[in-house]
C-alpha cells in the first residue's frame, strides 16, 4: 500500500483511529529514524503489509497519522534505536562537543544529558570517549543541534 494523504497527527485523529480500528482498517508502522530524514523508505504495518512512503514535499514525524491509496488508516511511530548518552558540564560539554564535532555525528542534547547515535558501533565509540563516562542506551533519537551554515556565493567573474 502506498501513503497518498497526511491526515494530521494522531493527538487530533483519535476519533477517526477509533472508527479505523472499529473497521479493521488502522495499522501502525515503525520506522527508523533515517526514513523520517528521508521521507522516502518501505515499512512494514504491525500485520505485516508493506508500505511505500514517498510523499514529496510532504514531511513526515513521530505521530502522523495518514491515508493509504486502499483507505487505510496509518499510524506512523519512530523506532527508538541506540545512542550513546553522556552527562555534561561546562567543561567536558566543551571537550565533548569538541571530540563530537570532529566525527561529524548528529547531535541531539536533553537537559543536561548529550547523546549520540550509536551507528559507528557501540564499543569503539565507547572506547574513544571513556574518559567521559558513556552509557547506552535507547530512545528516540531526534537530532536537535546543527550546525549554522550558511551558503557563499563567490563571484570570479570580477577577480
Amino acid at each position: 500500500m502506498i501513503l497518498t494523504k497526511k491526515l494530521g497527527k494522531e493527538s487530533e485523529t483519535l476519533e477517526l483511529i477509533e472508527k479505523a480500528k472499529t473497521l479493521g482498517i488502522f495499522r501502525i508502522v515503525e520506522l527508523s529514524r533515517e526514513c523520517f530524514e528521508r521521507q522516502r523508505c518501505r515499512g512494514k504495518t504491525d500485520k505485516g503489509e508493506e508500505v511505500i512512503i514517498n510523499l514529496k514535499g510532504v514531511p513526515i514525524s513521530d505521530s502522523d497519522v495518514f491515508q493509504a491509496d486502499n483507505g487505510y488508516i496509518i499510524l506512523l511511530k519512530e523506532k527508538e534505536e541506540k545512542v550513546i548518552e553522556f552527562n555534561i558540564n561546562d567543561f567536558t560539554s566543551f571537550v565533548l562537543g569538541y571530540i563530537i564535532g570532529n566525527y561529524h555525528m548528529r547531535v541531539m542534547v536533553n537537559e543536561n544529558k548529550v547523546y549520540i547515535p550509536a551507528e559507528l558501533g557501540e564499543d569503539y565509540l565507547t572506547q574513544k570517549f571513556k574518559n567521559f563516562n558513556p552509557k547506552i542506551t535507547k530512545i528516540k533519537f531526534n537530532p536537535n543541534v546543527d550546525m549554522p551554515v550558511q551558503s557563499v556565493v563567490v563571484d570570479f567573474a570580477n577577480t
